[in-house]
């Protein structure tokens, strides 16, 4: 089977045709897949992260999955984020280091991802936070990776990507899972039929959750959003065939056009931003949280 993959950048509609990937290939089985780049005319690296989360539960179907016919522009930088390593490719070395390298994370690793983040968020522009808010913020991105562990239910891995764009001062961060998707997980913690648009907006209510156990839930991304409010910057949400944005001090909850796997988050940050941040509990009369 060949599957012509289109121009993939980070919005509703690039989410969309990773979905449409995901169901023209939903009972492929023992056979082989030729994803084909001839028609993509960009790639947001970011969504290396989301595009590995469908090939991987493509290839958990005994399927074989190859990559051919990539643009120079486009394997150049996926080949410079370690995306196409897993396809045969060989690597180029991030010289500029704009990129936060693709990589697939078991759910057991979480340490693996905390060194991640660590490692490949300085020098990224991220704007300038005092120390105590810098781990609050890397914290909040944990939590993520952490909700992805919890709720996913897949053995499959958790995906992150992340590029740094300098001159369009904008840092993009994935974060993507194989697993059942936020409306599963409502659905089983609701006791009732919901659709995915409204699951992602249940789970956004502060104090919703379907964590139990002691520890709350679900502060990560409200954490995360109070941020993006102020650095203007932008998250999105995919999961099943809910798609949720926040940019430009709107949000909006949309229908997908086909049913993405799993869940993904996209922290779109605006590196441009000149403001210093601090936590409300460091005191100063400055304080923004």
């Amino acid at each position: 089977m060949i599957h012509y993959l289109p121009t993939i950048h980070s919005d509703k509609e690039g989410f969309e045709r990773l979905a449409s990937l995901a169901a023209d290939t939903e009972k492929l089985h023992a056979d082989r897949l030729e994803v084909d780049f001839s028609k993509c005319g960009f790639f947001d690296a970011n969504m290396a992260a989301s595009l590995a989360a469908v090939l991987v539960r493509i290839a958990d179907n005994l399927n074989a999955v190859e990559i051919v016919k990539v643009p120079s522009g486009i394997e150049h930088i996926l080949r410079k984020n370690r995306f196409l390593l897993s396809y045969g490719y060989n690597a180029i070395d991030d010289v500029n280091q704009t990129t936060l390298p693709y990589r697939r994370i078991q759910l057991s690793d979480a340490g693996r991802f905390e060194d991640y983040l660590n490692r490949h968020l300085q020098g990224k522009g991220i704007p300038r936070m005092t120390e105590g808010l810098g781990k609050r913020f890397k914290q909040s991105i944990f939590e993520v990776f952490q909700n992805a562990v919890i709720h996913s239910h897949s053995r499959l891995g958790v995906f992150v990507c992340g590029q740094f764009f300098p001159q369009l001062q904008r840092l993009d961060l994935t974060i993507a899972d194989a697993g059942v998707g936020i409306r599963t997980n409502v659905r089983n913690y609701l006791g009732t039929k919901i659709s995915s648009k409204e699951a992602i907006r249940w789970a956004l209510q502060e104090g919703h959750t379907t964590k139990t156990g002691p520890q709350p839930g679900g502060m990560g991304l409200q954490f995360l959003k109070e941020f993006i409010v102020l650095n203007k910057g932008k998250i999105h949400i995919a999961s099943r065939q809910g798609f949720y944005e926040y940019r430009d001090d709107r949000e909006s909850f949309q229908k997908l056009a086909a049913d993405l796997p799993g869940t993904a988050v996209n922290l779109e940050i605006n590196t441009g931003d000149t403001s210093k941040y601090r936590l409300r509990s460091e005191t100063s009369p400055n304080n923004i949280f």
